[in-house]
């Protein structure tokens, strides 16, 4: 992994900014500076919700293999690249920041 705020043990947590409904199952967020829509469902829903308050890729990683029937390998490379793209779009940030 590349990039150091993507450390497994860094903390992360949703960016304040952020409107969220859950529409259906469906967890719909509006970044209301950006003015940009964006849409979650499935696991990443839940993954979204643990980041509200901080929280590692481990600790993901922890919670999600125990509610969900995944491995910790693929739940790790799946919750790396999720929370790389929530970064990406301005939706995560490092709780340093």
């Amino acid at each position: 992994m590349s990039n150091p705020l993507l450390e497994n043990t860094a903390l992360l947590v949703r960016t304040p900014n952020l409107i969220a409904a859950d529409l259906d199952g469906e967890l719909v967020m509006m970044d209301a500076q950006a003015g940009c829509y964006y849409g979650i469902s499935g696991v990443g829903t839940r993954a979204f919700e643990l980041l509200e308050t901080p929280i590692s890729i481990d600790g993901l990683v922890e919670i999600i293999t125990h509610e969900y029937e995944v491995g910790p390998e693929t739940c790790r490379r799946e919750m790396q690249a999720f929370v790389q793209a929530l970064m990406e779009n301005g939706l995560v940030r490092p709780v340093s920041q």
